[in-house]
């Protein structure tokens, strides 16, 4: 395992005792240095992991300085290693947790949303609402078709849509989600449907994108424009 590859890790620690101390910031040698010293701070913080910010910077010292090291190759080798091993625990059970409550979470969502006025509940667990009700033609699974949609989370935080490029999507019906693929068979040219697509018929236990979490219910509205059939 390559040091430097380690070592990126590490930047991914939390400061756990205040270290500092008067500096000048006049030069650009000066701001540049405090400049990369807050951002590497910033990235330490962020995986809320304790370290010692004192033993910290004399590592970096040292590292700079090409003086005598207080540990050998080898230990630091072993003490990054044990530690990216602790990280990738500690990540699979904070990840284990996050899919357990969105499954919770989505099931709950989806057992009061089948309730409500207008809802349709289908065999497979998907639902959906008739926003406008089109009169045109319904895509098969083979079409291509073009739509206009926008997907959020239950958390009503919108991870995708349409409206950020200006203009519809288009792609083919068998290269989506299960969710998708089943409902806009169900539609009309010209609907405008909510979909409630539970996690099996969507991502499933996967991270996407940064935003969509594992087992995540996905809400969409969706317009169908139009559908280019298969020759």
């Amino acid at each position: 395992m390559k040091m430097k590859l380690v070592a990126v890790s590490v930047l991914g620690l939390m400061m756990t005792a205040p270290f500092a101390h008067a500096v000048s910031l006049n030069s650009d040698m000066e701001k540049l240095s405090y400049s990369i010293g807050v951002d590497l701070g910033k990235n330490i913080k962020q995986k809320q992991i304790e370290i010692n910010v004192p033993a910290l910077s004399k590592g970096i010292e040292d590292g700079i300085s090409n003086g005598p090291l207080l540990l050998t190759d080898e230990q630091m080798k072993e003490t990054l290693v044990k530690f990216q091993k602790d990280m990738m625990a500690k990540t699979s059970v904070q990840f284990e947790q996050k899919a357990k409550d969105n499954q919770t979470k989505g099931q709950a969502f989806l057992q009061e949303n089948k309730g409500k006025p207008g809802v349709i509940t289908t065999s497979s667990g998907l639902q959906y609402k008739i926003i406008t009700a089109g009169t045109g033609a319904k895509p098969a699974k083979t079409d291509t078709v073009t739509v206009e949609y926008t997907g959020r989370l239950l958390s009503g935080e919108v991870f995708d849509s349409t409206e950020k490029s200006g203009k519809p999507a288009t792609f083919q019906l068998m290269q989506v989600i299960p969710g998708w693929t089943e409902a806009l068979q169900l539609m009309p040219v010209g609907s405008t449907w909510e979909l409630y697509i539970p996690s099996n018929l969507a991502y499933g236990a996967r991270n996407v994108g940064g935003v969509i979490g594992p087992n995540e219910t996905l809400v969409f509205n969706v317009h169908l424009v139009s559908i280019d059939k298969k020759k």
